[in-house]
Order: C-alpha cells, then structure tokens, then sequence
C-alpha cells in the first residue's frame, strides 16, 4: 500500500509539472503574442542593418595553403635506431608547436622580408588600410610601417588543424585575391625554410657537439694509453703487445704460480724427510749405540761385532787352561778392550750422523719455507700489478670502444649534412580565390535574423516586466488583482453599441450571491477613459435584459449621462441632495424602455461635501426599491474624494480601464484608494482595446 501511495505521489507530481509547463508555456506565448510588434520590427530593424552592412562592406578573400607535418625528418641521422615510437601526446605537442610557430612574429618578419611588404604601398591597398605616413616617438617611419605590416599578417592570418590529421591549414584574407594566395604560400614557404633551417642548425650543432665529445675521448684515449704505458714501464709489467711478442722483464704470473707449487711439493718432502730423521734422532739419542738399527746394519760395524764375539769365545776358551793374569789371557781381553773401543766410537760416529741428518733435514725445510714466502710476497706484487694493468687495460678498451663509436656517428652525420629532408612539407599550394569568402549573405542575414529574434524577445521580456500597462485580463490580475468583466474595442466617443454590453450585462447578474447588485458605481482611474460611454452602453444592455434601471450622473464637475442620452440639462441630484426638490420629481424618462436618469442638475462648489451628507444614503435606499439596479456614473478616481464616497455608499463598483494606458502602477493605487474608502470592485472592463471587436482576453487567458 505505502508502494502505491508513493507511485500516486509521484505520478501527481509529474502531472503538476506538466501542468506548471504548460501554464509557464501558455503565459509566454501571450506576452510574445501581445508583444508580437515588438518583436518582428525588432527583426527586421535587424535584418536591416545586416543588408547594410552587406552592401557597406569591402569583400574580404580567402587563400588558404597546407603543409603536412611529419614525426621525424626522412633521413635523419640515427633516426631509425634511435627514434622511439611517437605517442599521441607527442603527436598532439608537435601539432601544437608548429601552429605557434605559424603565429609567432619571426615567421611573420620572414613573410614581410620575402615578399618586400614593407616599404610599398601595395600591401596596405590590398588589406584596405592607410599607410603610416611618418615615425612616432624613437622609432621611424620605416619601423613604424613594419610594425603595421607584421600586426596586420598576424591579425588576419588563420591556422587550422583539422581534426587529429598532421595537416595544417595555412589561410589569409585580405581584400586583394592575389595578395591573400601570395601571403599564404608565403608563409607555408617560410615555415617549410624555417623547419630545413632548424634542422640543418641541429645538424650543425650536433656535430660540433659531436666533435667536441670526439676531442674528448680521444685525449682520453691517450691519456688512458699514457698511463698504462707509465705504470707498466714503472713496474716492469709488460702490456699486452709486448705479452704477445714474448719479451718479459720479470717471471709472469704463471711462472711463480709453478715455482710456488714446485716449493709446495718440496716443502712436503723436506717436512716429510725432517719427519724422518728426527724420528731417527730420537731413537739413537734414547736407545743404546749397539741396538740402533743403524749400527747393526752397517757392515763395518757387523764385522767389527764379529771380532768382538770371537775374542769374547777366544777368552772363555783359554780361562779353561789358563789364569788371568796368564801372558795370552791378558793379551786377549786387551784385544776385547780394543775391539768395544772401536765399537762405541764407529757408533758414537753414527749417532752423530743421525744427529747431522736431522739438523740437516730442519734446515733445509726452513730454507724452503722461507723461499716460499718470498715468493708468495712476490705473487700478491704480481697480482696487484696485473690487476691495475687489468683495470688500466679495460679503461683504454672503453675509451678506445667511445671514440671509436663517436668517430662513425660523427662521419655518418658528416656524409648525410645537406641531404635530409625536413620534417614539414608542402601539401597544397593557395590559389587565387574567385570569390569572397566576407561578408556571407546567408550567414549574415541568418545571424542579424537570430540577433533580432533574440534582442526581440529582450525587448519583450523587458517590456513585460517594467511595463505595467493593462492589456489583458491576465496583467489586469498581475497589476491591480482585479478580475475582468469584458472588453470592448475603440469606437471614438459616440455611444457604445449595447450588444457588445451584453456580455459584460449578464455576467454582472453573477456579481453577488443576490444576483444583479442593486447599486453599482461606474468609474475610472484617470479621465478620458470611457467610462461615462461604459455606462450608458451597461444600462441600454441591462434595459434590453429586461431590468429596470436608473441612471445617476454622479460626476457633477464634468456630467455628461443628459448628452449620452440625449436629454436637455434640468435640475437634478445637486437639487435632491440640497432638499430643493423630491428625487422622485427630478427622475426623466430618457426614451429606452427600462432606463430612467437622475441627472446632475446645477454643478456645486464643493461636490465632494454634497456627496458625504445622509441624503444621498437616503435617495439610494430610496431609488433601490423601485429599480431593479442603480447605475452611479463617478468622476475619475485620482486626484479627486468623489469616487471613493460614492463608491462606500454603493454596493458594487465596476472600474473602467483604457486598453495600455494605465501605467506606473496609477492603477493599483485607484484600486487601493477605492477598497480602503470601503468599495466592492466586482470587476473591471476594458475599453479601447486595440485589435479586433469582440476580442475578449479573459476567454484566452482561462
């Protein structure tokens, strides 16, 4: 249910936009259509002016040239390598930087310069201005004159660039056709010399830059080489010519490599002999002289052992036979005593040998391992040299690998200078234009028609909102809140024709609950607006509906009923009001059935006292039960106390109001004077309506 509600909601809130739209569109078309005259002389002062200028205008000829912009010059040194797929963005920046280029002022000097427009009359005859005829200031008149040339190429010099194309358009206009297509082809000409002029200035740059960075690179060349050469001479190092030719100074790298693993493989066997003999050392030093294997294996000292056992068998043979202190035994352990002499000193000999060979042995694995140091110190030295050679070597290689690339780039921008081609080129050439390309008729007129369309609806708008003259029922309710009863079409001042009344007649039977009001006040805001006409055509159409009405002429400083209704001037409501005579007695019969008149008899002084006394309250109760209506012709409403009297007196009062004559808000002052005074306005009609008869605006604006 709330779903529902909701869409309910929202389709009445369509509905009442709609609506709104609708009522918003309608409003405008009433004020365009009631200021329709406004707006079409507007148009057509519009469409006038553009005529004239059409034919005051001095015709204006378009040349235009194009020139195609390319991403890198045909032939460009190293492009092809070196040049890098170009991106929209690039594409878009180039564009940008050549139409700028097309706009700048050196451009436009070089136009001026190859076509000579300074210094003859020609080119300002041509763009149809006057030729500076002397200097201003510090500057002469040749400057002066040169100023204007390039400030008239620059002002009336066009650049397109269609779309995302490459191409731009080069245009110029000037009165002469010939001069504009020599303008044009000028400037595509220039740009073109401009783009080959820097290019061929890149080009010359870059290969002074390039011989520049050639000149450094070879001095570094030679100084890297230079220091190589130094550092081997110094150290006795030998480069890599004079490596490959064999001729060293010193043993290589390689060669001590093999000395030290040749000592290597000494000291290990020195070691391993040191092992050796020490272990023998120890042995014969500890062991006993005879047991060492040393002694027993030496054959002197196996054969001396021999005599030795055999003197010992000798000397036990003979103790069985003889003493000790026999001759022979004595002689025999003398023998014994010798041999263990020579026995312990042929030993002592061999253990000093092993001693020797030990010592020996430890000397000559320290001689070793010293000469292994000094040549493992020598193969750091060695290393350290080959490798800053090895560095010094790899900076010459580099440097030599540098000019020697800068050397090709340099001679294949040499042997390509003078022959690339440039990065814009020619297209389209301007021809002379047969025809003017200004002032465009069509154009022309289409905008001085849409101009005045819309300085028209300016003027409409304007007028809507500071005009507040009354031409409608509906600015009838904008400016004085006052519904419209009818209108009614110019006629002059002769009587209204009582059928166009009739209208008016039967809607104010509606006025009150009651029907047609017993007494009604017809007036105005200002004089001359026919009100006094407005109410004798009211009472004839009342008269032909079938009521009894009287007529009062109220208006006792200009009345005017007698004339209307064609009755001489008596006596009338002065004389009721001042008691001279019974108002009864003054009624006359003015020849149309139904309508009787009171006229206004003798003017007073002072109206506006006659009309504050009770007896005008009495002679209008007194009339209302006779006539079915009372009809009270006033005077003006402003500047005068008689209508707003009258008008609190009567029960109904209908405001005349001249069709566009009302304005400054006099009109809502009436209104206001007369409701604060106490008066019901029923309504207002509208007299001297421009237009035709019977154009009723309440019926359009409902």
């Amino acid at each position: 249910m709330p779903h529902i509600l909701a869409e309910e909601e929202a389709i009445a809130t369509s509905e009442g936009r709609t609506a709104r739209f609708v009522a918003g569109a309608r409003r405008t078309w009433t004020i365009i259509r009631r200021h329709r005259v406004i707006l079409f002389v507007t148009m057509a002062l519009c469409m006038l002016a553009g005529a004239v200028l059409i034919l005051m205008s001095t015709p204006d000829y378009r040349a235009t040239a194009s020139v195609e912009v390319e991403d890198v010059p045909a032939g460009a040194a190293g492009a092809g390598a070196l040049q890098r797929a170009a991106t929209p963005e690039d594409t878009a920046s180039l564009m940008q930087t050549e139409l700028e280029v097309l706009r700048s002022r050196a451009l436009a000097e070089s136009v001026a310069r190859e076509l000579a427009l300074v210094g003859t009359p020609t080119f300002f005859q041509g763009m149809g201005k006057r030729r500076p005829a002397q200097g201003t200031g510090t500057l002469s008149q040749r400057q002066v004159e040169q100023e204007a040339v390039i400030g008239l190429l620059r002002e009336n010099l066009d650049v397109e660039l269609p779309g995302k194309s490459r191409v731009l358009r080069i245009s110029f206009t000037s009165a002469d056709p010939v001069l504009s297509a020599r303008v044009a082809n000028s400037y595509a000409d220039s740009l073109i010399r401009a783009d080959l002029k820097r290019g061929f200035d890149s080009g010359v740059q870059a290969r002074r830059f390039l011989l520049g960075e050639l000149d450094g690179a070879r001095r570094d060349l030679e100084r890297a080489e230079r220091d190589m050469a130094v550092y081997a001479a110094r150290t006795g190092v030998a480069g890599d010519e004079e490596k490959a030719g064999g001729a060293t100074a010193l043993p290589a790298q390689g060669s001590t490599t093999a000395r030290l693993d040749q000592l290597n493989a000494f000291r290990a066997q020195a070691m391993a002999d040191r092992i050796a003999a020490q272990k023998r050392w120890e042995s014969a030093r500890l062991a006993s002289a005879e047991t060492l294997p040393e002694v027993l294996g030496n054959g002197a000292m196996q054969q001396l052992m021999a005599e030795r056992a055999q003197a010992r068998a000798a000397i036990v043979e003979e103790r069985q036979f003889r003493k000790d202190d026999h001759p022979e035994m004595r002689e025999a352990r003398a023998r014994l005593a010798a041999l263990d002499d020579q026995a312990q000193a042929m030993a002592g000999t061999i253990r000093a040998s092993l001693k020797e060979q030990y010592d020996v042995a430890v000397h000559g694995e320290r001689q070793i391992a010293a000469e292994i140091a000094d040549l493992e110190r020598q193969a750091v030295v060695e290393r350290g040299r080959d490798v800053q050679l090895g560095i010094m070597e790899r900076t010459v290689d580099t440097y030599r690998m540098l000019h020697d690339s800068l050397l090709q780039r340099y001679r294949d921008m040499a042997s390509q200078a003078g022959f690339q081609a440039g990065r814009i080129q020619p297209l389209d050439r301007a021809a002379v234009p047969s025809r003017p390309s200004s002032p465009n008729i069509g154009i022309t007129m289409l905008l001085a028609s849409l101009g005045g369309l819309a300085l028209g609806l300016l003027l409409v708008a304007g007028r809507h909102m500071f005009d507040d003259a009354v031409t409608s029922a509906q600015t009838l309710a904008e400016r004085a809140d006052v519904p419209l009863l009818g209108a009614v079409p110019v006629t002059g001042d002769s009587p209204q024709p009582p059928e166009i009344f009739t209208p008016i007649a039967a809607s104010l039977q509606l006025a009150s609950p009651a029907g047609l009001p017993r007494s009604i006040l017809v007036t105005s805001a200002q004089e001359g607006e026919g009100k006094s006409l407005t109410l004798h055509a009211l009472a004839l159409a009342l008269a032909k509906l079938g009521k009894t009405v009287l007529v009062i002429d109220g208006d006792m400083r200009r009345p005017a009923q007698h004339r209307l209704f064609r009755v001489a001037p008596a006596a009338g409501i002065s004389e009721a009001l001042t008691g001279q005579a019974a108002a009864q007695e003054l009624i006359v019969d003015t020849g149309v059935p139904g309508v009787s008149l009171l006229a206004c008899g003798a003017m007073p002084p002072n109206p506006a006292e006659l009309l504050s006394t009770p007896a005008l309250d009495a002679l209008l109760a007194e009339m209302t039960g006779r006539y079915d209506s009372i009809l009270v012709d006033a005077p003006p409403i402003l500047g005068l106390t008689d209508a707003p009297l009258l008008a609190a007196k009567t029960q109904a009062t209908v405001l005349v109001v001249e069709w566009g004559r009302n304005h400054h808000g006099g009109l809502r002052v009436a209104v206001e004077r007369l409701r604060r005074a106490g008066g019901s306005i029923v309504g207002a009609i509208l007299t001297k309506q421009q237009g035709r008869a019977q154009d009723y605006d309440y019926h359009r604006a409902g």
